[in-house]
């Protein structure tokens, strides 16, 4: 039986070798080969010679880049420590008639107070960076209170942005409550507290909004809603002794933020098209778009009209080792933002590189206990300082740790729409009492008539 299976291999490879096409096949491969070792030959003998030579031109490009990166982490740092800043709180009055849009109104003009770097000196020796705005809802032991931190030369313009809009409310400087928070790692085991600490980024890109405060409004009175008061509700039950806090942090973004996003706006223009079989061939036909897609495109289209600004959201919840829980005010504070969530559009999840949370299923799986340490550490720093991520590549990695790589901290675009519905006075729907810290009296004008006029000496006196 072998020897048949050897002859038949036999006349088959004798069959086969017979046929011209064979041998022409066989030398169009053989020198296919030939061609391409040669090529790659070539080319490796060029590139080995290119690097061989070159390689201090190379080294030197990329010096360049990292002391380029290196030296504006320096001067940006520089200029952000002589910036000064002051935190002002919102006194709301028992009742703001105002909906979210006044807020939307402030923030606009928070916006125009935008700086950039627009020439060498400005970005190479001044180091000049955006400034950001600090928007904080903070419960200090279930008093609720509105915070906005601001650069003090922009103090006069955000003050006046909202009286403009809440003619109402009290804008006033206050000692930062901050000092409440210990200062480090050891100082809190010291105290004797504990802390849970994390940061948002949005589900998709920032082009599609979250649901807005317009889409919680009903023409019925009775069936009017305020997201804010969710937040009202968590933080008042806040017990004595613990705090929890979120903090929105905003700078304005160019004003042409928009062509980031230009080739996901154009795929949501373009009609979906299906091929056809016909008589005649195939044929394409245009897919009318659904209710469901056109609401998308109307609310991306929308998002676009409107300012930006580079978003980062922090919370954080602190209290004395006894009476700690982990579970109601900390996952509350976040279970709040989830009615944000519009599942078609956007939302916000917890950015897992930056939250207290680091167990041996986690990379890099070793030291859980020193990793969440350093994550601690950080977070309690960052939001201390309300500090945003450096500019630069070797600015994150000057200020990283073996066990804490500064690179996980996101901030996304997100319009005024979007920020007004997340931080805003509550609305006259909203029962503030007995969690936000209010004024009982309300702001009026000087009486009509009022002489303005007269001598130093006179004025001396009301002084």
């Amino acid at each position: 039986m072998l020897k048949e299976v050897l002859n038949h291999i036999t006349e088959f490879f004798s069959e086969f070798f017979k046929k011209e096409e064979v041998w022409m096949l066989l030398l169009f491969v053989g020198l296919g080969v030939w061609v391409i070792y040669a090529f790659f030959e070539t080319i490796w003998e060029i590139l080995r010679n290119f690097f061989l030579y070159a390689w201090p031109l190379l080294l030197f490009f990329v010096l360049l880049g990292i002391f380029e990166s290196l030296w504006l982490f320096v001067r940006q740092e520089r200029f952000k420590e002589k910036d000064e800043f002051v935190l002002l709180e919102l006194k709301i009055p028992r009742e703001v008639k105002k909906s979210p849009q006044g807020m939307e109104e402030v923030l606009a003009a928070m916006h125009s107070l935008r700086n950039s770097p627009g020439t060498f000196k400005e970005k190479y020796i001044d180091g000049e960076v955006p400034r950001w705005f600090s928007l904080e809802l903070v419960s200090i032991g279930g008093v609720v209170r509105f915070f906005v931190r601001v650069n003090t030369k922009q103090r006069r313009v955000v003050e006046a942005a909202f009286y403009s809009y809440y003619p109402d409310i009290v804008v006033e400087e206050v000692e930062d409550y901050i000092g409440m928070f210990p200062k480090s790692g050891d100082e809190m085991k010291e105290r004797r507290m504990k802390m849970w600490g994390t940061e948002l980024v949005l589900a998709k890109d920032a082009a599609y909004p979250i649901k807005t405060y317009d889409k919680f409004e009903n023409i019925a009175e009775e069936k009017q809603f305020d997201p804010i008061s969710t937040f009202l509700e968590i933080l008042g039950r806040v017990p004595s002794g613990e705090v929890v806090g979120i903090q929105i942090l905003i700078a304005p973004a160019p004003g042409d933020w928009q062509e980031e996003f230009e080739e996901l706006l154009n795929e949501l223009k373009t009609p979906k098209t299906i091929s056809v079989e016909e008589d005649e061939g195939s044929k394409e036909l245009t897919v009318a778009r659904s209710p469901g897609h056109t609401d998308v495109l109307k609310a991306v289209e929308e998002n676009f009209s409107k300012p930006a600004f580079q978003t980062l959201i922090r919370l954080m919840y602190i209290a004395p080792e006894d009476s700690f829980a982990k579970g109601p005010p900390a996952h509350g504070a976040l279970g709040a933002f989830s009615q944000f969530t519009a599942l078609d559009l956007n939302s916000f999840r917890p950015n897992k590189l930056m939250t207290t949370k680091a167990d041996v299923w986690s990379k890099p799986y070793v030291a859980p206990k020193v990793r969440l340490s350093y994550r601690e550490q950080r977070l309690l720093w960052n939001y201390r300082r309300r500090e945003v991520p450096p500019e630069t590549w070797m600015g994150k990695f000057m200020t990283s740790f073996l066990y804490h790589w500064n690179f996980g901290s996101t901030r996304f675009l997100m319009t005024t729409k979007g920020i007004a519905t997340l931080f805003h006075p509550p609305t006259a729907v909203v029962l503030t009492v007995p969690h936000v810290k209010r004024t009982e009296s309300r702001r009026a004008s000087p009486p009509a008539g009022l002489a303005i006029f007269g001598e130093e000496e006179e004025l001396g006196r009301f002084n």
